[in-house]
């Protein structure tokens, strides 16, 4: 007998965060969240609502980003799943990614999603706002193959 879990939050999850270490950040989110869906950046307390509104959103940092390194993954957990699509999972990943303005975008995060009726009702993204990627870069960290 398998102790391999067998929830659905947790592959939803897992899936959505596998689709942004290849850069498909807005696919994800077309195929993940509520059309009434929020989130709140807790680094720097920015809300957002609405799917089209986040959406929009991310098109347009998108367009900021000269190359993309994709994501270091590390923990996915689920912290609760009523096995009906609601429930609550947590991730922490790394964003690695060069702008346009010759800055790197590195925020170690970790992401707290609520979810209803297996859809996306709610983001919190726990982050550093200061954090310095030049500092982890100098030490190496940063150096990472391009993901295709």
């Amino acid at each position: 007998m398998s102790n391999e879990s067998k929830s659905k939050l947790l592959e939803l999850q897992r899936e959505m965060v596998e689709g942004c270490a290849r850069g498909e950040f807005v696919e994800g989110m077309v195929n993940h969240y509520a059309e009434d869906v929020y989130q709140i950046e807790l680094g720097d307390g920015t809300r957002k609502e609405g799917r089209a509104k986040i959406i929009a959103d991310e098109e347009a940092f998108l367009k900021q980003v000269e190359k993309f390194h994709g994501c270091d993954i590390g923990s996915i957990a689920v912290a609760s799943d009523d096995g009906n699509g609601n429930g609550v999972t947590i991730v922490e990943y790394t964003i690695k990614a060069e702008m346009k303005d010759g800055s790197k975008f590195w925020p170690q995060q970790v992401q707290v999603t609520e979810w209803k009726n297996g859809k996306v009702a709610s983001l919190k993204f726990y982050y550093n706002p200061d954090f310095d990627a030049s500092a982890s870069c100098a030490s190496g960290a940063c150096a990472v193959e391009a993901v295709s």
